[in-house]
């Protein structure tokens, strides 16, 4: 059998179960622990505000950076569409000649073009993202461009060249 004096001190025979010597002594053990300051719970909180105040810039530009390159590989897509639809137009001869002078190309949504003077605003593709350097795209330098712009392609008959724009 356990003797409670050997493991609680200052408990009395009576009024003690040795089965409760363990437990007593866990909770005069835990009695002495103390927990955060206030000052030391504040200096975590501004630690992790300051590294949410750098944190949120870098990832709006790398979002900003994902954008772009998404609306460059659509704009590189419909480059190869426009060409295809150039290649199949049933307006030039076999000799290369056509009766037009210049073709206008709208990009899509889909990743189609649409010929016109204006674009479709219910089907046409908007930028995504934001840009002031150019970029080089299919062998053309394109300038920058803003967020929700259409993207043009101009072919011209007598050169065989594509000019791609952004705009409004």
């Amino acid at each position: 059998m356990v003797n409670p004096e050997k493991y609680v001190f200052g408990a009395s025979k009576i009024s003690m179960n040795w089965r409760m010597v363990p437990m007593m002594n866990k909770m005069r053990k835990m009695k002495n622990k103390k927990g955060f300051t206030l000052m030391e719970m504040l200096i975590v909180v501004a630690i992790i505000a300051i590294l949410i105040a750098i944190a949120i810039p870098t990832f709006a530009s790398s979002l900003n950076k994902a954008r772009v390159a998404t609306d460059e590989a659509n704009i590189r897509s419909g480059y190869a569409t426009v060409m295809a639809t150039v290649l199949t137009d049933d307006s030039v001869d076999v000799e290369g000649n056509s009766t037009k002078a210049k073709a206008t190309y709208w990009l899509n949504k889909d990743g189609s073009v649409t010929a016109g003077a204006a674009a479709d605003n219910t089907k046409a593709y908007e930028t995504k993202g934001k840009t002031a350097d150019a970029k080089d795209i299919a062998g053309q330098s394109v300038p920058g461009w803003d967020k929700d712009k259409k993207v043009k392609y101009e072919y011209d008959f007598a050169t065989n060249k594509i000019t791609i724009t952004v705009v409004a």
